[in-house]
């Protein structure tokens, strides 16, 4: 009997990240900012990385509407997504389904990351770099990215490739920048400025590793993607890789920056090479911005997923 549960145990344990990978949540957290702000609610979606096999994920996408409402936040202010939405383009038509059916009072806004320009393929690498630390060069096959931004963009969807949009509200301007991906090393940054007397400056990158320019020019938040959150990691040392260059410490969850705000997302999808997670359960954040408010205790789990 015992090397019977042995081996179950050991089956149990060989399995879980498997299942990790597909324990999808809606997480919210509270921002607190000395600013005289209000309330501003903003979802975060970030590397689906989706194809049209992902059958699981396209299911949680969808139900995001009906989560929101159920959290009272139908919709919520603004919704943005920092790229990396497909694996190849077979995720083109699910995805833009998915992130069309999501509404937003102010607007919804995106960048793209490196899987949205080149469709997976594997390498070599495609494993070993994320213990390696090494970017590998981008797969030859085009991505179709004429025709994803075309769906986002018929049904509302705003590019912040290397742009800035500013949206009016009853509480004053709110500034949304972003570039496109620097890990392309496709992006610019001489419009990353704000102006004063806005109520709220809001910045979108694919990977985080900038974001010091950000905060220099006086952003109050800035979202990323692209790190996963290190999809592996382990409990009292936390992630062990993280294709970044910033320290593994700041390379997923919400940071006080200076004067404002980073909040890297774990992501939803993984490389369909490496389709695993330990300790790193992917998800989609709704930031809950309150101005002038001291909150302990940022992190509240309110939607326990799929």
């Amino acid at each position: 009997m015992q090397p019977l549960l042995a081996a179950l145990v050991a089956a149990g344990a060989a399995s879980y990240p498997f299942l990790e990978a597909r324990w999808y949540r809606l997480n919210r957290l509270t921002l607190p900012t000395e600013r005289d702000v209000g309330r501003l609610s903003v979802l975060h979606i970030s590397d689906t990385h989706l194809t049209a096999e992902r059958a699981r994920l396209i299911r949680f996408l969808r139900s995001l509407p009906g989560r929101l409402d159920r959290l009272g936040f139908d919709p919520p202010d603004i919704v943005v997504s920092t790229g990396d939405l497909i694996e190849d383009d077979s995720g083109i038509e699910p995805i833009t389904e998915a992130l069309n059916a999501i509404d937003a009072r102010y607007g919804r806004f995106y960048v793209f990351g490196s899987h949205d320009y080149y469709q997976a393929r594997f390498q070599r690498t495609s494993y070993t770099k994320y213990f390696t630390g090494r970017k590998s060069a981008p797969p030859a096959r085009h991505a179709n990215t004429d025709l994803l931004e075309a769906k986002l963009q018929a049904a509302g969807w705003v590019s912040l490739s290397n742009r800035t949009e500013v949206v009016s509200t009853p509480e004053g301007d709110i500034r949304v920048a972003g570039v496109d991906d620097p890990y392309l090393q496709r992006d610019t940054d001489s419009h990353i400025a704000r102006s004063p007397g806005e109520r709220f400056a809001i910045g979108l990158t694919h990977t985080p590793d900038s974001i010091s320019r950000w905060m220099l020019a006086g952003f109050d938040l800035v979202l990323a993607g692209h790190t996963h959150a290190g999809q592996v990691r382990v409990p009292g040392f936390g992630a062990l890789v993280t294709n970044s260059e910033l320290p593994a410490a700041l390379a997923g969850g919400l940071h006080r920056i200076g004067a404002g705000w980073l909040h890297v997302s774990p992501g939803l999808g993984t490389s369909k090479f490496a389709p695993i997670r330990f300790n790193c359960r992917p998800e989609v954040t709704l930031l809950q911005i309150e101005g002038q408010l001291q909150i302990e205790g940022q992190l509240q789990i309110e939607d326990r997923g799929a």
